[in-house]
Formats: structure tokens, sequence, C-alpha cells
């Protein structure tokens, strides 16, 4: 099927008959509803057109040589025939006329010549047709409020055409008026669209076109600023149903400028909905406007607002109290520590499971809902939950207990034996350091069921003595945590005075602070076998190991060589 046939016209129709066709199948052939029958159009129009385009200018060619063929060829029949009308006789040289005899007596009088200069007049100026000067004069006193008044008066002059032509040029001679004159003619003149009776270059028609669509963004984008959603989905509407972007490249166009509006400004899930209802969009279906990237983060911020919405209604059911709504409870509504403390004791198993999924989907996934949030931090409850303590801490506190009791025993030794390491030396530290280790153990399983009946007041006491920036989330609270490294702490007093002190709290306050660590451990193993790998070197920052071996020498050398600083002397001296 030639492209004559789909437009349903003979082989030698005009442009303006092109058209015309073209906007009536266009009608039927909508790019949204059947894209493969709006792209044959669509290729069946501009070959059609190439070829009435090149028809007309052969035929103008073809006009201008015969034009000048006439011009260029005088006809010497008319000639002769002019000059017997006028009387005049062709010169004959074969009978010359009888010469009369020269009088010089008295000459002739001579007239008298007229010197006063005289206004030169040109010899071809241009007189204007009737309807230009009609469309000139209607131009006068032109502005954006008398355009439909001087559009109707240039129609009862006759004088459309011209006005129209009239109307593109002020466009562009004075470029603050382009937009609402071109806003003005896409309505009522049909301006941009294929019909159009006004001719324009691509320049132009890009111009106009770029100007609108900003225009049109700049409104759109007020509404939206405004949360004037109603009214923007109006407009929006008014817009899209305008002739000239109902062409498939200016819908792109105007889809491409609506993805970065909403891209920038912020809206409601419910409007993208049903602006995407208008132009059919359907994320399933793949039918949406380019870029793709800029596409799929807008379908991720509709899948996080509607996450919110979620949030939002369990945060405000109160008819149950199911494992998901308290975990929402929880992080959406704004509650004093009292408050979300009395809501914690009726929490078990699911309610703790469901507080950490929640968290891990805000903090990973929609890390931005975190500043609609109460609390930024999203584990803010974990303050209030008894954590246990695992099994790897106790074997380093049994590994520093029975280092400090080596360092204890070995000066005696050393008195008594001489300077060497027996199996006793290094077996009696490990075998008595499990005693304190039990004790320990068996003093903490009370220590934290009793302790949580006053996390308020150890919170409130946490956040007036440590700075914020030193436990940014109040991991570590004065009471439940500082207590029992308080008596750690007197422990390694006792066996190796100030130095054990200042060695224990040295070491713990490194492993805080500086979060470097020499490497990393295999999880599977320290997972299968945690009591071997609770000392390996990757747990520890290498300031850590440094800071010890130093320690350690210095201890070693305060107790062989000045035991009387030993804090135990002290104490009971």
């Amino acid at each position: 099927m030639d492209c004559w046939s789909v437009l349903e016209l003979p082989e030698d129709a005009d442009a303006r008959t092109l058209k015309r066709s073209y906007a009536r199948l266009l009608k039927t052939f909508r790019p949204d509803e059947d894209p493969e029958g709006f792209q044959r159009l669509r290729e069946a129009y501009e070959q059609a057109l190439g070829v009435a385009q090149w028809r007309a200018e052969y035929a103008a060619e073809e006009h201008e040589v015969a034009t000048v063929d006439i011009v260029e060829k005088p006809n010497h029949t008319d000639l002769q025939a002019g000059s017997d009308v006028l009387g005049v006789r062709p010169l004959s040289l074969q009978n010359p006329p009888p010469l009369r005899p020269l009088s010089l007596e008295s000459p002739p009088p001579l007239r008298s010549l007229n010197l006063a200069p005289s206004t030169p007049q040109p010899l071809h100026e241009p007189v204007a047709a009737p309807d230009e000067l009609a469309a000139r004069a209607l131009l006068d006193g032109l502005s954006e409020q008398n355009l439909s008044e001087r559009w109707a008066q240039a129609q009862q002059q006759h004088c459309a055409k011209a006005f129209e032509q009239r109307l593109l040029a002020l466009c562009f001679d004075h470029p603050g008026l382009r937009n609402s004159i071109a806003a003005w003619a896409v309505q009522h003149l049909d301006w941009l669209a294929p019909w159009q009776n006004v001719e324009m270059t691509d320049w132009q028609r890009d111009a106009l076109a770029s100007g609108l669509l900003q225009d049109y963004r700049q409104a759109l984008q007020e509404l939206l600023e405004t949360g004037k959603e109603r009214e923007f989905l109006t407009q929006l509407k008014s817009y899209t149903v305008q002739p000239w972007l109902q062409v498939f490249d200016r819908r792109q166009e105007w889809q491409r400028i609506l993805l970065q509006l909403f891209n920038d400004t912020e809206w409601s899930l419910p409007l993208f909905d049903r602006v995407g209802q208008v132009f059919g969009w359907d994320d399933k279906k793949g039918i949406h406007p380019e870029p793709t990237s800029l596409w799929q983060a807008l379908i991720e911020r509709c899948n996080q607002e509607s996450f919110y919405a979620s949030l939002q209604a369990k945060a405000q059911d109160n008819r149950t109290w199911a494992a998901d709504v308290q975990a929402a409870h929880l992080l959406m509504n704004p509650m004093q520590p009292g408050q979300q403390k009395k809501m914690i004791d009726g929490f078990g198993q699911n309610e703790w499971q469901a507080c950490h999924d929640l968290a891990q989907t805000l903090k990973w996934r929609y890390p931005q809902l975190r500043l609609r949030l109460p609390h930024a931090d999203v584990f803010h409850w974990r303050r209030f939950l008894p954590r246990p303590i695992a099994d790897e801490t106790w074997v380093r506190v049994w590994a520093g207990i029975a280092l400090a009791l080596f360092l204890f025993y070995f000066p005696t030794e050393y008195k008594s034996k001489g300077f060497s390491i027996s199996i006793p030396m290094i077996f009696i530290p490990l075998a008595f350091a499990c005693v304190p280790v039990w004790f320990f153990r068996f003093a903490m399983s009370w220590w934290v069921p009793i302790i949580s009946h006053v996390v308020v007041q150890d919170l409130w006491l946490t956040e007036g003595l440590v700075p914020r920036h030193w436990n940014p989330d109040t991991r570590w609270l004065v009471m439940r945590h500082g207590v029992p490294q308080a008596v750690l702490t007197l422990l390694f007093g006792l066996l190796l005075g100030w130095p054990g002190m200042a060695t224990y709290v040295g070491f713990m306050l490194i492993g805080l602070l500086h979060k470097r660590r020499i490497g990393q451990l295999d999880p599977e193993l320290a997972a299968r076998r945690p009591w071997l790998t609770a000392l390996h070197w990757a747990h520890f920052s290498p300031l850590q190991l440094v800071f010890l071996l130093v320690m350690v020498g210095v201890i070693f050398v305060c107790r062989m060589y000045f035991p009387e600083y030993h804090l135990t002397h002290l104490m009971f001296r």
C-alpha cells in the first residue's frame, strides 16, 4: 500500500490538502491507542509531503524559465508596428533628405533653464496592498487582552492571512510577546498543528514550541509547590488536549518535561496515578516516557510513598495490636521515653522481630523516610531491649583476667625459682580466671532484668553525662553498662594496681573510638566456633594491640622493680 492510499488522496494532491487529510486521519490513528497505525500514517504523510513539495518547486522553476525566455526574445514585428503608429519612419541611407544651409547671422535665442533643486522621486516605489495596510493598522496597540478582538476585526476586513503573517513576525521581532501570542495562536489559529495556515520555518516552529512548553511547566510547577493538586490536574488536561501536542514528537517531549517536573517537586501518590491515566502510563506493560532511568526512580519513589502511607495508617490504627502495627506505633508516633518503656514492656519475640524488620527496611531501602520520623535513628528502640551478652565477650573477659593473674603471680615465682616459665605458671592463671568469669555471668543474669526497670532514668542520666557525639545512638548506658565496667576496672586494679586499671580502660576506649580493624574474619567460622575465634586478631584495632603490648611491658617492669606503687599496697597500708 503506497502513501497516497494510506492518506486516502489522489497522487496530484497539494501540500495543503495533505495536511488536512493528515489532521483528519490523526483522530483515528492516535499515538497512544494505535502506535503502529500512527507510525504508518506518519511515514506516509512525510513521503507524500516530500513529493508534493518537489512537484511545487519543479513547477515554479518551469514558470521562471518561461518568463525569462519571453523577456530575452523581443518581437521585431511589434516594434515595426509601433513605429508606424507613432509616425516615425525608419532611417534610410539610400535616399537621404536634402540638407538646409546653416544660417550664422542670428542664432536662435536660448530658453531659460530651471535650476531650482527638485526632490528626486524613486523610480519604483512599492505600493502596499490594502490587506497589508489593514493588518499593519490592526497591530498598533496590540496586547494579550485584545488579541481575539483584533483577529475578529481582521476577519471582517478580509485581511486574516496578512494579519496572521504579521503576528508571526511580531513574535520574533519582540521576544517578550512571543509566548503570550503563541499561547493564544495555538488555541485560535491552530499554530504548530499539521494543518496550520501560516508558513513557518523549522526554527520558528521549534522556538515557539520550546517557549510554550517551558511556560506550561512553570505554571504547573507553581501549582504543585502551593499544593493545588486539583488545579494542577485540570490545567494539565487543558494543555494536553491542545492539537499541537497530539503530534507524536511533541507529545513525547511534553511527557519528558512532566517526568522531570515530578522528579524535581513534591507530590502525592494519587496525583501521579491520575497523571499516568491521562497519558496511559503502565509500568507493568512497559508503557512509559523516556528516559527509563528517571521513570524507574519515580516508580521507586511511588513505592516509597505507598509504604509511608501504609505506615501512617498502621500508626493510627488502634483497633488491633498485631506485631507490625505495634512496630509502626513505636517508630512513627512521637513518644516520651516513659511511654516507650510502657509500650515495650509487653513486647515479645514477634514484636521485637517486627521492629527489627521495619527498621531495616527504613534504613536500607527507604532512607529518605527517616527524615519524616520522630527519631532519625530507626533503631532507637534497642536501648530498651535487654541485649544478651555474647559468648565471645566472656572469652575476652576470661583472657584478660588470666593475663592479669599471670602478671600478678609471676614476680613470686621469679623470686623463688628464677627467670623460668613453668607449666603451673601458665595453667594456674587460666584455671583461676574461670572463677570470676562465672561470678560475673551469674551477676549479670540478675543485673540486666533489675536495671531494665529504671531504664528511663538511665537514659536521662546518660544523655546528661555523655556527649551526644560520643554516644550518638545511646547504645551505651551509664548504669546498665557503666557499673559492670567499673567492677571489672576495680578487679584489674586490685590485681595489677593503677597500670592494670589504665590498661583496661585504655584498651576499651581505643576499641570504641578507633573503628579500623586489622582484617576480617570468616562469618561462618565465627558462627560455628565462637569460643575459638573470640580472640582472633581481626576483632581488634591495631592501636589496641600496640597499646596492650606496651602496657604489659610497663606492668611487668612495675611489678618487678616498683612493687610499692601497687594499688593493693596503697589501699591496705
